[in-house]
C-alpha cells in the first residue's frame, strides 16, 4: 500500500513538475533567458527571469508568485528599486523645457546617493538617517546648501512619481529643511544694465537683445519666456498671459513700451513660428543661449546669471514702492515669504517713504 501511495505521489510529482515547466516557465524563440508566467485572480503577469539556469529561473518564479500573492490577494502595494524609480521619473519628464538640466541633477544624485543608499534597494526602504548622511557628506565635500537642496528637490521628485505610480513608499520620511540665505542677492546697478544692453545691441542678432529685455521687463524664469506663444500676447492691449511651470498658474502682466515695441517688430517677422523665441531649429530653447552668457562676461558683470535679471526686476519695484506681496503676485510665488528675500530693500524704501511724508507733514 505504501509502495502504491509513494508511486502515485512521484507521479503527481512529474506532473505538477512537467505543467510548472511548461506554463510558467519557457523560452521565446531568439531568447536564452526563461520567462515567467503567472496567473493569480485573473490577473496574468510576464517577466524575463534573465537566466538561462531552470534552477535560478524556479527561485525567480517562487519570488514573483510570492511578491504577486501578497500584492493581489493579500493587497500590500507593489515594490520598485530607487534606481527604477529614477528612470521612470526621468523617462516621464522627457520633451519638457527643463529635461536637459533634470539629466544634469539625476545624474548627480544617482552618484551621491549610492553612497548611503543602494540604488537596488527598494524605495520604500528610504529614511530620514539616509538623507541626513547625503547632506551631511555633501557639505563635507564643500557642496553649498542651495545645491543640495536641489539634490534633494530631484529626490523628491522621484518619491512624488512613485507615489503617483502606487509603489510602496517609506514611511514617515521627513527631508532636512535647508534655510538659504536669501540675503545676497546678485543684481544689476543702473550703469551695469547699461552696459549690458549696449553689449546686446551690438550683437548682428537681436534675439539676445530682445529676450534679455522681457525678461528684465517681466520678472519672468527663463523657462517661462522660452515657451511663450503669440496665443499668449496681446500687442493690442500690450497684454501678456504668462503660463507659470512652476506653480501651475497663468500670470497677466501688462507690457512696457520698449517690450512692447519689440514684440511688435518680432510679430511682423515671426516667419509662421508658433513661439516668440524659437531656437534656430525652430523648437523650444533649453538653456541661456551661449551667446548671451558671453555678453555677460563682456559687460564685467561677475557672478553673473540669467536669473539675476529677475533678481533685477524685483528690487527695482521694491526700491520704488511696490509691496512685498505686489512683487510676490508679479513673480508668481506662491507665498509672500518667498519674497523675503527682498525684505532688506522694502525696509529701505519704506523709510524712506515715511521720511518724505513727515518732511511734507512736520511743521517748521
Amino acid at each position: 500500500m505504501f509502495v502504491v501511495n509513494m508511486t502515485a505521489w512521484l507521479d503527481n510529482k512529474l506532473y505538477i513538475n512537467t505543467v510548472y515547466h511548461k506554463m510558467s516557465l519557457y523560452k521565446r524563440q531568439n531568447s536564452s533567458s526563461y520567462y515567467c508566467e503567472i496567473t493569480i485572480n485573473g490577473k496574468t503577469v510576464i517577466r524575463s527571469t534573465k537566466t538561462s539556469k531552470l534552477a535560478e529561473a524556479r527561485r525567480f518564479e517562487a519570488q514573483l508568485r510570492e511578491q504577486l500573492y501578497r500584492q493581489v490577494v493579500l493587497g500590500e502595494q507593489e515594490t520598485i528599486t530607487m534606481a527604477a524609480a529614477i528612470d521612470g521619473y526621468t523617462k516621464s519628464k522627457q520633451g519638457s523645457v527643463s529635461s536637459q538640466n533634470l539629466k544634469t541633477q539625476v545624474r548627480a544624485l544617482q552618484v551621491q546617493l549610492a553612497k548611503v543608499f543602494p540604488l537596488a534597494q527598494e524605495i520604500h526602504r528610504l529614511n530620514a538617517n539616509h538623507l541626513n548622511k547625503l547632506v551631511s557628506m555633501r557639505r563635507s565635500d564643500g557642496v553649498a546648501d542651495g545645491t543640495i537642496r536641489l539634490m534633494l528637490t530631484t529626490l523628491k521628485g522621484v518619491i512624488n512619481w512613485s507615489k503617483a505610480g502606487d509603489y510602496l513608499q517609506p514611511t514617515n520620511l521627513v527631508f532636512p529643511r535647508l534655510r538659504i540665505s536669501n540675503q545676497r542677492t546678485r543684481t544689476l546697478s543702473e550703469a551695469e544694465e547699461i552696459r549690458l544692453l549696449e553689449v546686446l545691441r551690438s550683437n548682428k542678432n537681436t534675439d539676445d537683445y530682445d529676450l534679455v529685455v522681457l525678461l528684465l521687463d517681466t520678472a519672468a524664469r527663463l523657462n517661462e519666456i522660452q515657451q511663450l506663444t503669440w496665443n499668449s500676447v496681446d500687442l493690442a492691449t500690450g497684454e501678456l498671459h504668462l503660463w507659470r511651470s512652476k506653480t501651475n498658474t497663468e500670470t497677466l502682466l501688462k507690457l512696457t513700451e520698449r517690450s512692447l515695441e519689440i514684440l511688435q517688430r518680432r510679430a511682423v517677422n515671426q516667419h509662421d513660428s508658433a513661439l516668440v523665441f524659437p531656437s534656430k531649429k525652430g523648437g523650444i530653447r533649453r538653456t541661456t543661449p551661449k551667446t548671451i552668457q558671453k555678453a555677460y562676461k563682456l559687460a564685467g558683470l561677475d557672478g553673473f546669471c540669467t536669473h539675476c535679471l529677475r533678481h533685477t526686476t524685483a528690487s527695482k519695484l521694491v526700491n520704488n514702492g511696490m509691496s512685498l506681496y505686489g512683487v510676490s503676485v508679479v513673480l508668481s510665488h506662491q507665498s509672500v515669504t518667498q519674497s523675503q528675500r527682498y525684505s532688506h530693500i522694502s525696509k529701505k524704501a519704506v523709510a524712506e517713504q515715511a521720511a518724505q511724508i513727515l518732511n511734507k507733514t512736520t511743521s517748521k
